[in-house]
């Protein structure tokens, strides 16, 4: 007669350890499988190249519109310089040769290219150069470039009326600029315009 005691052990009923059958069942087995892995992992690679495309792009359009709006600046600068030194100076001649100091000349058509006398008594003259750049130049000095080189100019022109000091005519000059703004692969196209009247006033 066995002993109930030491009866056959049955491993459907727990041990003193907890362990049963259904605990070791491959069902409850903890992890993933190689392809539940590397789907996981491509998911993970698609959405992480979409988000750094996404702000690769974000940070390229911000360089160009700070580059465009640099650009911007200096044309401003340029244009608003060129505006100061006209309006405090006198004898405005419009078209080349207009080197000699007291000389006036009128264009209603407009010209590339304007001469006048600075308030510090030298001769300078803005005009178009064929890069597409505004030089300037105060007698005797060299021309030098108004613009940045991001400004490509197309078109200068200057329309200057009552530049003759006998017509009782406020000299008035016309300025219109147009051109584009290069920043990178970005390309802004321009149109610019300003009215400057002599600051002196005509005897």
């Amino acid at each position: 007669m066995k002993n109930p005691q030491y009866s056959t052990f049955d491993i459907s009923r727990p041990t003193s350890r907890g362990f049963t059958r259904q605990n070791f069942s491959k069902k409850n087995l903890g992890g993933f499988t190689l392809v539940e892995m590397i789907v996981a992992l491509g998911l993970f690679t698609i959405v992480l190249f979409i988000a750094t495309s996404a702000f690769l792009s974000i940070v390229n359009a911000d360089r160009k519109a700070r580059a465009v709006r640099v650009a911007a600046d200096n044309l401003n600068i340029a244009l608003e310089d060129m505006s100061r030194r006209i309006k405090t100076g006198t004898s405005y001649y419009c078209g080349p040769g207009g080197d000699a100091l007291l000389s006036v000349k009128d264009c209603a058509s407009g010209g590339n290219t304007l001469f006048f006398t600075g308030q510090d008594g030298f001769r300078t003259m803005y005009t178009l150069d064929s890069s597409g750049a505004i030089l300037r130049s105060i007698a005797p000095d060299a021309p030098i470039s108004a613009t940045s080189p991001e400004i490509k100019i197309t078109s200068l022109n200057f329309i200057v009326n009552g530049s003759d000091p006998t017509d009782k005519i406020q000299p008035v000059v016309a300025i219109s600029i147009s051109g584009s703004l290069s920043a990178g692969t970005a390309n802004t196209t321009f149109k610019m315009q300003t009215t400057v009247t002599q600051r002196q006033y005509d005897n």
